[in-house]
């Protein structure tokens, strides 16, 4: 059976007869569980392991990282394009009420105004025995340029990076510490040790969003940073729009976090929102150049992620049997 378990006990009821011992005890902690019997050797109860588990929300919120948006402000010669610096804000792909992503650079701008562009991180959680594996993916709904003649030929609706952590899976199940982070550049997928990124004290990674492109790399990694961006950080507290004066940057602002499986994909098969593995979109050059979490590196990296880095990497002892649930498939 399952029971909860909490620091300290409300409650204890012990039952002893012939060398058995069967304990029940109530708990307030929310996210842990531990499994035991219901009868439990006596020669051997003091040497029980408990296993801890959580949800995936529990997870993603335990390790979501802080998000260093650059803002960039002017269009240069591209007129109509960054609106402010709203072009560079992140929030969810049905900001504006509805799955169509074809309207959704045309409706950026009525988004901001009436404080739709609420900031929302997706997240999907996978774990072995030996590792837990959070993808953490941000949308914007344009990627845009300022480069002069190249107004159209470089920009387009929609865009979607990530960033891929990997932490350890301590043997009773707990948080461990962070050891790996993948990160998407555009079409290029960046990798990071862990003395190789910023963690906060609160075991939250930095990460550095440029402007217009948006491709994600380490905070430590990004050079010329200025004080136009917003920092990006997760508090379960209300998201609200960032502040659409200009002028007022930097700002902190905190985001939330939507589970990508029971919110983009399970739009995967409508026809105004995916197509094969990007998202729809008319702006800019050409159609549906944003891809999908399910589409980097072939759906691996979010699919497998075990599986890639292994073969990446050839980790030992490095489990790649996965005791979560794996809907994306």
């Amino acid at each position: 059976m399952k029971i909860q378990v909490k620091s300290i006990f409300n409650k204890a009821c012990l039952l002893l007869s012939i060398g058995i011992l069967s304990i029940s005890c109530t708990s307030n902690t929310d996210d842990m569980l531990v499994e035991t019997s219901s009868s439990i050797d006596i020669k051997t109860a003091t040497n029980i392991e408990s296993k801890v588990s959580y949800s995936d929300a529990t997870i993603a919120a335990r390790y979501a990282p802080v998000f260093y948006q650059d803002v960039d402000t002017t269009d240069g010669w591209c007129s109509n394009q960054s609106k402010s610096g709203s072009a560079d804000w992140i929030t969810a792909v049905d900001y504006d009420g509805d799955w169509n992503t074809k309207n959704n650079w045309d409706n950026m701008v009525s988004g901001r105004d009436s404080g739709k562009l609420v900031p929302y991180v997706y997240y999907y959680v996978t774990y072995t025995e030996t590792h837990f594996f959070i993808l953490y993916s941000v949308y914007h709904p344009r990627d845009w340029t300022d480069v002069p003649f190249l107004c159209s030929l470089d920009s387009h609706e929609n865009d979607m990076e990530a960033a891929l952590v990997t932490a350890k899976r301590n043997t009773n199940g707990s948080y461990g510490a962070i050891i790996d982070i993948q990160t998407i550049f555009h079409t290029e997928v960046l990798d990071y040790a862990r003395n190789e990124v910023t963690i906060e004290s609160a075991g939250r990674v930095q990460f550095f969003i440029e402007a217009k492109g948006h491709g994600i790399r380490a905070f430590s990694d990004s050079k010329g940073t200025d004080s136009s961006y917003i920092k990006y950080y997760y508090n379960a507290a209300q998201a609200v729009t960032p502040d659409k004066d200009s002028n007022n940057l930097p700002q902190d602002v905190n985001y939330n976090l939507l589970p990508l499986e029971s919110t983009l994909w399970l739009q995967r098969n409508n026809p105004l929102t995916v197509t094969g593995k990007a998202l729809v979109g008319d702006n800019g050059d050409g159609s549906n150049k944003a891809s999908t979490p399910w589409g980097w590196e072939n759906g691996v990296l979010c699919k497998n992620p075990a599986q890639y880095l292994k073969d990446k990497y050839n980790w030992t002892s490095f489990s790649t049997d996965y005791i979560s649930d794996t809907p994306i498939q």
